[in-house]
């Protein structure tokens, strides 16, 4: 099927309005870099594309804010603020296919959590089409805005299941005068959680603060349990962590560079690598991040300064391990990605407890019946629940 391609919000909002009167089922797909993220993709009656939604609306770089539409590449955007030595924090895998509005639907973010957040600390404001033809503005262009409810926030992570993001406003961030990375190599996991737990307790405020299993850390040529520690700052600044964290193996800039951007894409190059390979994310408190490891031996990476696990599997054999750490822990687990038979079949959100995780749908299906009380967007792509 060809996607229709609206070229203006406007467009875009009479499209929906067209389908939802004709009650027809829209996907909704920007580049398509999240084909095999979240919930199954069944068939539609029509294919929306954001893709021709790519132009920047307005940057003001004294203001570190800027206003995007929805279909940009995320690379591209990246590029352009990198010449003002500008970023938007976040570092999501498959960025260079990914556009904007695929990034935030999806709630996509990387290592710089750590320091940064995720993209409900980073997005500002938002403009949306709603099937009944409306164009609704969230926010605005201002770092602080207070006034009144921010539905855009609604929108974050949503996986389009609601309303179409047509434009995007961003706080900005000054890219780092240099970075550095410091690995620490430890042969059992208990000295590696040990020198985590001293690097939050310290005055230091890295970047991000990654943990590798052995066989994660083997795609790194590492070895080991590896605890990888991002800063940036000054020459001043990176001296201060070096000493600080005498003993570890320093990467400087464009070493730096290349081993996060490996990092970043490690989901990504593992799904080419591995065909029908399955990513589970994780949900923790700080203090459990060691279990993790404990109870799903293999390939783990952690965001291990914020609790956020991510397990790679060759098969779905091996889930039933995940899902049972997760109700005898208490945690949220997910399938981040996996095949299309894996996720239009099994169950890819499992809570720690059934209470949770009834309660969260329940609220979100009376989100979903407000905005598309006909079910016609992106039907089940929210974990195959919405």
């Amino acid at each position: 099927m060809v996607p229709v391609t609206p070229a203006s919000a406007e467009d875009m909002a009479r499209v929906l309005q067209e389908a939802d009167e004709a009650s027809r089922t829209i996907a909704l797909i920007g580049n398509n870099s999240k084909r095999l993220m979240a919930g199954p993709v069944p068939a539609s009656d029509i294919t929306i594309s954001t893709t021709r939604l790519d132009r920047v609306l307005q940057y003001e770089p004294n203001d570190l804010t800027i206003s995007v539409e929805a279909g940009m590449r995320f690379s591209a955007l990246q590029q352009l603020l990198a010449s003002h030595r500008q970023m938007i924090a976040l570092d999501p895998p498959f960025s260079e296919q990914a556009t904007v509005g695929g990034v935030i639907a999806a709630n996509s973010s990387g290592a710089m959590r750590r320091l940064y957040g995720t993209p409900r600390d980073l997005v500002i404001g938002m403009k949306f089409a709603m099937l009944n033809g409306k164009i609704i503005s969230s926010g605005g262009i201002v770092v602080k805005n207070v006034a009144g409810l921010d539905m855009g926030k609604l929108l974050i992570g949503s996986f389009g299941t609601l309303a179409v993001m047509t434009s995007i406003n961003f706080r900005l961030h000054a890219m780092p005068e240099h970075t550095s990375t410091f690995l620490f190599s430890f042969n059992a996991l208990e000295p590696a959680i040990d020198k985590r737990n001293w690097l939050l307790r310290s005055v230091l405020r890295p970047i991000a603060v990654d943990l590798l299993s052995p066989p994660a850390a083997v795609h790194f040529e590492q070895r080991g349990y590896i605890l990888a520690i991002r800063a940036g700052g000054s020459r001043q600044v990176l001296d201060r962590y070096a000493k600080e964290l005498h003993g570890s193996k320093e990467l400087r800039d464009a070493d730096d560079q290349h081993f996060w951007a490996l990092m970043r894409e490690f989901p990504a190059e593992f799904l080419r690598q591995t065909p029908g390979g399955i990513v589970i994310r994780v949900s923790t408190t700080l203090s459990e991040v060691a279990s993790v490891f404990r109870k799903l031996p293999g390939t783990v990476v952690s965001r291990a300064g914020s609790g956020v696990s991510y397990v790679y599997l060759h098969s779905w054999e091996s889930a039933h391990l995940v899902r049972r750490a997760a109700t005898e822990g208490g945690w949220s687990a997910v399938v981040e990605w996996a095949p299309d038979e894996i996720r239009a079949s099994k169950k890819l959100w499992f809570a720690g407890t059934g209470s949770a995780e009834t309660e969260s749908f329940a609220m979100m299906r009376k989100i979903k019946s407000m905005f598309d009380p006909k079910n016609l967007l992106n039907r089940y792509r929210l974990y195959g629940r919405l």
